[in-house]
């Protein structure tokens, strides 16, 4: 049977916070602490909202009426949605602010503006830095599986880089022995005026990777791979 061993310290050594008493007093003893070291360059405010003045667009395919492809449990407009907005959740903590063209289970379609025109207005309007399409991918073979990227670099020539940079992290954490491709005719992409991609997480066809895309964590997986991706990708060459 293991034993629960409690992990040793430095001696002496303490957690900053119990540095400080409790109450008002240490919480502006610590503000105190924190802005020195800004002020010294030890602590930036970029370190800490690494992406703060960015604009990062983000479209969750389908939606509404429109489920897009449909594994037996899942539906890829219910996937790539929970993504979505995992994703946003953690660009917005960054400090990017996060354009999004659904943030529920509707599509943009009105009797003015089809739903494609009505995504690519708001992405155009969005002056995004970079554009995120999401989706799930099918096929008639239920052993094809992997995460893939694609990109039109005729429209942004950075939307390779962005892609292989993502595609990069997917091969790193899900396995996947796919590659990026120019081979993809998307209205995202071909409408794009910056960096953009279109990332598909997974195929719902292949029994195994639906339950995967279907899960938390998973789910959480894939937006730390694509959220590592654009961080690289913005960050000073």
């Amino acid at each position: 049977m293991r034993r629960n061993r409690r992990k040793r310290g430095r001696r002496g050594s303490r957690p900053l916070f119990e540095l400080f008493p409790k109450g008002v007093l240490g919480i502006l003893a610590a503000s105190l602490v924190i802005s020195f070291f800004i002020s010294r360059g030890v602590i930036t405010v970029s370190s800490v909202r690494p992406l703060e003045g960015h604009v990062i667009f983000i479209d969750p395919g389908h939606g509404g009426i429109d489920p897009g492809a449909c594994g037996e449990f899942c539906t890829e407009k219910e996937i790539v949605l929970k993504v979505a907005l995992l994703l946003g959740d953690r660009l917005a903590r960054s400090g990017a602010q996060v354009v999004y063209t659904r943030t529920g289970d509707y599509d943009l379609e009105t009797p003015e503006v089809s739903d494609v025109q009505a995504r690519i207005n708001i992405m155009k309007q969005s002056k995004a830095s970079v554009a995120i399409s999401l989706h799930c991918n099918d096929f008639t073979d239920p052993w094809e599986r992997g995460a893939q990227v694609f990109y039109n670099a005729s429209t942004h020539p950075d939307s390779k880089r962005l892609a292989q940079l993502i595609q990069d992290e997917f091969a790193k954490h899900t396995d996947t022995e796919r590659e990026i491709s120019a081979q993809l005719d998307h209205f995202i992409l071909n409408h794009a005026e910056m960096p953009a991609v279109t990332v598909e997480l997974g195929f719902l066809s292949n029994p195994d990777e639906e339950r995967l895309l279907g899960s938390d964590e998973y789910q959480n997986k894939l937006v730390t791979c694509i959220y590592n991706a654009i961080l690289t990708f913005l960050s000073p060459q």
